[in-house]
């Protein structure tokens, strides 16, 4: 593997691209997790399609910088129709972006049987924005990608404050004089920038998995804004890299979507805490802390020790955990621990 990378400088050229992609989608994807906006990024990447077939149409050039305008144009209105119809709308959130997602797509569609006779050899390059298609990433596409994910990665380090108190404490944010509506335009221009940026390599349905499954991700490992930001940076990183080097020969940006997908289900399974393995690890050992402990439990209840055996008192004595007084037994400081611990779920 190692050596196809050294001898394919165009492989080299792909990795670079979808590895700063994976790192910045994996970034916008936490706040857009903590949001409770994860259909946000599928509905802009699918309001994506309409804006590049009309870029295209409009100027018949089918460079990247023109199709990357027309679908920012697209995403812009999109979010500004959403934005709208929530406030003055009744209709749901998820209703709304379901809406809208489908709809443009549907457009993109249509747009894309309008110029089938006339589009030619673009044709081609115009519907690989669908699933994308990494491998005709180019050294100057890569720069132009770099410079655009650089500018998202500078705003969230300047606005990193601004962003944290917004997300957890809008209220409070706002009440110390700072504007939400501001705030709120930055993180939806900056979700625009990296969904747009990704379309050509991962593709208009793929891009929302890239940007939400690394978020999700790390938030079933860490409770920690910052150690969030960095798993999820990381998640996206190395779904990109791997991605990439086993879909040479295949559509690669659903393999990508693979591997993050993958990171989510794995960590279903086994994140400390969250996961159902770890769940349920913790619900075994809490019945038998619940069956070794029930005594002493039952003396913290009532004060009564007949029940308890002589060996069990010898027992929980030598551990520290019932004393005498006045000929009486009691818990001790280490025995209230214990049997509070066990109360509160803590199966240690």
């Amino acid at each position: 593997m190692l050596n196809i990378v050294a001898n394919s400088y165009t492989l080299r050229i792909v990795i670079l691209g979808i590895a700063l992609l994976g790192v910045v989608s994996g970034v916008m994807g936490v706040f857009i997790t903590l949001r409770k906006q994860s259909l946000i990024g599928d509905a802009l990447s699918h309001a994506a399609l309409p804006g590049i077939i009309l870029a295209y149409i409009i100027t018949e050039n089918a460079s990247l910088y023109v199709l990357i305008f027309g679908a920012f144009f697209a995403a812009v209105i999109s979010i500004v129709l959403i934005e709208s119809i929530k406030k003055y709308s009744i209709i749901k959130n998820d209703a709304l972006l379901a809406i809208i997602l489908s709809s443009m797509f549907g457009l993109g569609q249509v747009l894309l049987s309008i110029i089938r006779d006339t589009a030619g050899q673009d044709q081609a390059r115009l519907k690989s924005f669908i699933f994308g298609q990494a491998a005709i990433m180019s050294l100057k596409d890569v720069f132009f990608l770099g410079i655009i994910l650089s500018i998202i990665l500078v705003v969230v380090l300047l606005f990193w404050r601004h962003l944290k108190l917004f997300i957890f404490d809008r209220s409070y944010y706002q009440s110390l004089g700072f504007s939400g509506f501001v705030i709120n335009i930055i993180i939806n221009a900056l979700t625009i920038l990296v969904v747009v940026s990704g379309i050509q390599s991962v593709g208009v349905i793929l891009m929302s998995a890239l940007l939400i499954a690394p978020g999700v991700t790390a938030r079933l490992w860490s409770h920690k804004l910052s150690i969030n930001v960095f798993l999820s940076a990381l998640i996206g990183l190395l779904a990109g890299v791997l991605g990439t080097l086993l879909g040479t020969n295949i559509s690669t940006g659903p393999v990508i979507v693979i591997f993050a997908s993958v990171a989510v289900f794995v960590s279903i399974l086994i994140a400390p805490k969250k996961g159902i393995l770890w769940r349920l690890l913790n619900q075994s050992m809490h019945r038998y802390q619940i069956k070794k402990y029930h005594l002493l439990i039952h003396l913290f209840e009532t004060d009564d020790i007949t029940r308890l055996k002589k060996k069990e008192i010898i027992y929980f004595i030598k551990n520290g955990y019932i004393d005498t007084k006045d000929n009486n037994y009691v818990l001790t400081p280490k025995g209230f621990k214990k049997v509070f611990s066990i109360m509160v779920g803590d199966s240690r």
